[in-house]
């Protein structure tokens, strides 16, 4: 009975049903957007980086937000059907030859860094908190590397213990970080984003 409660649920799901009218590839677009519309993220003429894009919905609003008018880099393990105006990359953040593929694209460093990774979940709370945590760490390193002052980031992470430490870590690098539960998360989702904005001048 649970199962069949949870498909029915899911498909009477507003922001799913909603991503097929708006033709997003999944409902996740709808927690940028209401990211978006509280920190005023994403403007024209911006240089974005999309981690664990797949299947590219926040690359999609990204650029329908920016009127077609940025240049959005999306990478993820998985493949990612082309998206008009989105630069594609198939592997890992952690390859320094995709890490040199993204300077390429934007040499004088990027404005925001988004990231929609997340782990394969275990099960067991502790082990999926800490992978989402390492995954969010990794991206910060991205931001320091490839980040230009000023500049802003968002991460989904799994709410657990590691959640001070990289609370933490966020505002040393950014003049603002603070966490934001959006509405489009399903009920059941332990996840958060920390947002941040203002990155500091690296110190020479």
């Amino acid at each position: 009975m649970a199962a069949k409660a949870w498909f029915k649920n899911r498909l009477n799901d507003h922001y799913l049903l909603k991503s097929r009218a708006d033709a997003y590839r999944s409902r996740a677009a709808y927690k940028l957007e209401e990211i978006d519309q509280k920190y005023r993220l994403i403007k024209p003429g911006q240089k974005i980086l999309d981690l664990g894009a797949a299947p590219g919905s926040w690359s999609q609003y990204a650029l329908r937000k920016a009127k077609g008018k940025a240049r959005i880099i999306a990478i993820d393990l998985l493949e990612i059907s082309p998206i008009e105006g989105v630069t594609i990359i198939q592997g890992d953040i952690r390859d320094p030859e995709n890490q040199k593929q993204i300077l390429e694209l934007a040499p004088k460093g990027l404005d925001l860094i988004l990231s929609d990774m997340a782990p394969d979940t275990t099960g067991v709370h502790h082990a999926d908190t800490e992978n989402s945590a390492q995954l969010v760490h990794l991206a910060l390193d991205m931001a320091e590397k490839l980040l230009k002052p000023g500049g802003a980031f968002v991460a989904k992470v799994f709410e657990g213990s590691e959640y001070k430490e990289l609370l933490d870590r966020t505002r040393k690098l950014f003049g603002f970080a603070k966490s934001f539960n959006p509405k489009a998360s399903l009920n059941r989702s332990r996840e958060l984003f920390l947002v941040a904005q203002n990155f500091k001048q690296k110190k020479p």
